[in-house]
């Protein structure tokens, strides 16, 4: 079933659809997770806790405008629980050599156990980044969050090439700049 179908299905509340869902993504979830912890229990409980936040937002609508696949949501949601929940508890997550973590993980396992919340400066950005336009916010949430090319970007959001979306996505670096200097001013 396509995503679109199994959205609104999960908007008119059909149980069904949850479950298709569940058992679509449950086994290659715990794949996925396995290489951040082999404890099964919370594995399982990050993975609940994901369908329920699917669910709850696709009620809301707020999964409407979905720009990624409902699994890179769904194990997106996941695995920010599962590094929330590294960084409440201060567990030890392991090590390089005992999962193979590429560089990048591993930095940013450990930037989630050590992050204290955000700093002024990241509050004083969210707050400026919520007042930039709808087409702004998508083109700099699509580059920046989701990691996706200009091309990507372009073909996503038709763009007429990616010249544009290039001028766009430094547009709009220029107005969050501009909203954070006057506010700090």
């Amino acid at each position: 079933m396509k995503d679109e179908q199994l959205l609104a299905q999960l908007k008119k509340r059909d149980r069904n659809a949850l479950k298709s869902v569940y058992k679509q993504y449950k086994v290659e979830f715990f794949k996925f997770a396995s290489r951040y912890t082999n404890d099964e229990s919370l594995l399982e409980d990050v993975f609940q806790d994901a369908i329920i936040v699917l669910y709850e937002n696709a009620l809301a609508g707020k999964l409407d405008q979905l720009k990624s696949t409902l699994k890179t949501y769904l194990f997106g949601t996941g695995k920010f629980m599962l590094f929330k929940h590294f960084r409440d508890s201060k567990k030890q997550v392991y090590t390089d050599e005992e999962y193979n973590f590429d560089q990048y993980e591993q930095a940013v396992i450990q930037d989630v156990s050590s992050d204290e919340g955000p700093s002024d400066y990241q509050k004083l950005l969210l707050a400026n980044f919520k007042r930039l336009g709808d087409k702004c916010r998508e083109v700099l949430e699509l580059f920046y969050l989701q990691n996706l090319k200009l091309d990507e970007i372009m073909t996503q959001q038709g763009y007429e090439n990616k010249n544009v979306v290039k001028s766009q996505k430094s547009r709009c670096l220029k107005s969050l700049r501009d909203l954070i200097q006057r506010q700090n001013g």
